[in-house]
């Protein structure tokens, strides 16, 4: 299986705005962690064809070319014929031999090789299941980063309407000051109000490069730009599927699924180390051609069939030792099985909870927008004709401000909660978000 990725352009929006859409695509195409899966199948599928040697044929060919010079074969006696015969010496040096060979062999018996391809294919099927599991969250991850960067947009929107609000209390109590109306202490206090408002809209902006920077780390984007979201903080769902039964939960989680079937490999692995004491059974057909000059001036060619037990009764404890080690591996990935399985279970009735008591915040925090606006109207217009001072004002600027940003935090706070409840039932592909 070879790996083919994309050049990162390739996945990029033309017109460099980013759509959630966009950044979802992106993301299952060039997010780190789904490349590293992706590898990580890749790889376990490469040894699952590997363990095919256990079952099919073996076919080597072997050719030598051999030439030999030595001193014993010079001056050597050898009878003429002819009558009577005459013995006289020759060289009969250098030989010149070839030699060709053909051998297939096939495994007729091989207990170990059997349970290895089995092994091998319940850890690619493992690996194919935690990529499933991988994309979700690969998924949720590109939500609450590209909603949590737009979230941090609003919140600078939301304190630089704050400081509007702020400068124009100034411009309020300098007017009534310069009439002789207002103190000066409400100058002072006003003016206070508006350099706070600015530190905070400086620190407003700085967490929206973090969240960008975060986003383009989800999305594997190289680069310091911030980027061009377009898609808003939608309004989070009011209904979700029910909570499943357990039976269901269990079935249908990819990561659970991925972790039983490393169990049952991990169990083929231990038989497979007790196969070792097994004896393989192998045919073996052999076909060689040997030709040679003089002396011998020799071209045979010759074939066998056969078959070959190789049996190994005892390694010095090194079987008994695999064996222990497969055991081991074997109790391990039972034991992550069981935890997994009581996180599952607690994973969703706290996501429920969860999104339950944000969604409840939310509403609460949206209903408190409407009366801090309304507050604070009439408390400048209180101001305004003198029946309230700088601090009722003040305060009530704060609230309006408090009240707007906490709507923005339960909203994005109530829609992620929401995602991560779907995530843990697996109810479908936590990319598709419906109110």
């Amino acid at each position: 299986m070879l790996l083919v990725s994309a050049s990162p352009a390739a996945h990029e929006p033309a017109h460099g705005r980013w759509s959630l859409e966009d950044a979802l695509s992106r993301a299952q195409a060039e997010n780190p962690e789904l490349l590293l899966r992706r590898a990580r199948i890749a790889r376990a599928d490469a040894v699952r064809r590997q363990t095919l040697q256990g079952s099919l044929p073996t076919l080597s060919f072997d050719a030598s070319y051999l030439r030999l010079d030595t001193s014993l074969l010079d001056d050597i006696p050898v009878l003429e014929p002819g009558f009577p015969p005459i013995l006289t010496r020759r060289d009969l040096g250098p030989v010149d031999a070839r030699i060709a060979t053909v051998q297939v062999v096939q495994p007729l018996i091989n207990v170990g090789a059997w349970n290895a391809r089995r092994q091998a294919e319940l850890q690619t099927d493992a690996a194919r299941s935690v990529l499933r599991r991988t994309r979700d969250e690969v998924a949720l991850a590109v939500i609450e980063s590209y909603f949590g960067a737009r979230t941090a947009e609003r919140r600078v929107e939301a304190e630089q309407r704050g400081l509007a609000t702020a400068e124009r209390a100034l411009r309020q109590a300098e007017a009534g000051f310069d009439e002789g109306l207002i103190p000066p202490v409400d100058v002072l206090r006003a003016r206070s109000r508006v350099l706070e408002m600015e530190a905070r809209v400086a620190t407003a902006k700085s967490q929206v490069v973090a969240a960008h920077a975060l986003l383009r780390q989800v999305l594997g984007i190289e680069g310091q730009d911030p980027l061009q979201l377009t898609d808003a903080v939608p309004e989070p769902p009011r209904a979700l599927p029910p909570e499943p039964a357990e039976s269901e939960i269990l079935a249908r989680r990819n990561d659970l699924q991925a972790l039983q079937e490393t169990v049952s490999a991990a169990r083929y692995g231990v038989r497979r180390s007790r196969a070792a004491y097994v004896p393989d059974v192998n045919l073996l057909l052999r076909y060689q051609h040997v030709e040679t000059d003089r002396p011998l001036d020799l071209a045979e060619s010759g074939w066998m069939v056969g078959v070959n037990l190789r049996w190994t009764p005892f390694a010095g404890l090194g079987q008994a030792g695999a064996v222990d080690e497969a055991r081991a591996v074997a109790q391990e990935a039972d034991a992550e099985l069981r935890a997994l399985r009581l996180l599952a279970r607690g994973e969703v009735q706290e996501a429920r909870a969860d999104w339950e008591a944000e969604l409840l915040g939310w509403d609460r925090a949206s209903s408190g927008v409407e009366d801090a606006e309304a507050a604070l109207a009439l408390t400048e217009a209180r101001y305004a004709e003198g029946l309230d001072d700088i601090t009722s004002l003040l305060q009530a600027q704060a609230e309006e401000l408090g009240a707007l940003t906490r709507e923005i935090n339960a909203r994005f706070n109530t829609l992620v909660a929401a995602q991560r409840y779907r995530l843990a039932i697996e109810a479908g592909d936590p990319a598709v978000i419906s109110p």
